[in-house]
């Protein structure tokens, strides 16, 4: 179903272009497009998926002296990981902002707000939302390619642990890694054997 069949998609658009770089606008375009495209045979309702779509990465283009002042004002929380490494505030920034904006569900900032990293815990449309961030089709890495692969063949639990798989090896890689990356794979991996045990 597309964007567009979404009432307030229009809103979200004009904020987001308002804010982020045209090529930003059309990652978050292709998110909203392809976590819509499997939302609801996930269980998940249509509008929250291009909600959080459109809007994950609505801080994503501040720099990381903008984030950190913005994180202050606000008074959200900041971990050390995120101390050196600004740009994991994105989401929560975003979850905040986005979330008085615009009204948002507690589901849609939960999901808005753990994009980046997830955590244990996180709810169906915040590990959708993992998924769609990493494998839309606008991604040329060919670990998105073989998510996509993986959720049309496999559906959506096996993309799901493939993706926060990948996204625990790639944050090993960094200097500064947030902690929650690897607790997120490690609780979904739990629950997997638990489903299967």
């Amino acid at each position: 179903m597309p964007i567009s069949r979404c009432e307030r998609a229009k809103a979200y658009l004009q904020a987001i272009r308002a804010r982020l770089k045209d090529g930003r606008v059309t990652h978050c375009v292709f998110v909203a497009e392809y976590f819509s495209s499997f939302a609801p045979g996930i269980g998940l309702d249509h509008d929250e998926a291009v909600a959080v779509g459109l809007l994950h990465d609505y801080c994503r283009d501040l720099s990381g002296e903008e984030l950190l002042a913005e994180a202050r004002r606000l008074r959200l929380p900041v971990s050390e990981a995120q101390l050196e490494r600004p740009v994991l505030l994105h989401g929560p920034l975003a979850a905040a902002l986005c979330g008085e904006q615009f009204g948002l569900s507690d589901a849609a900032r939960e999901a808005i707000a753990w994009h980046t990293t997830g955590r244990p815990g996180l709810g169906p449309l915040g590990q959708g939302l993992i998924v769609a961030d990493f494998a839309e089709p606008g991604r040329k890495y060919p670990e998105a390619g073989i998510a996509r692969e993986i959720l049309r063949k496999e559906g959506f639990r096996a993309a799901l642990l493939y993706v926060a798989r990948q996204k625990n090896l790639f944050s090993q890689r960094k200097e500064t890694r947030d902690p929650n990356t690897a607790a997120f794979l490690f609780w979904l991996e739990k629950k997997d054997a638990e489903s299967h045990g």
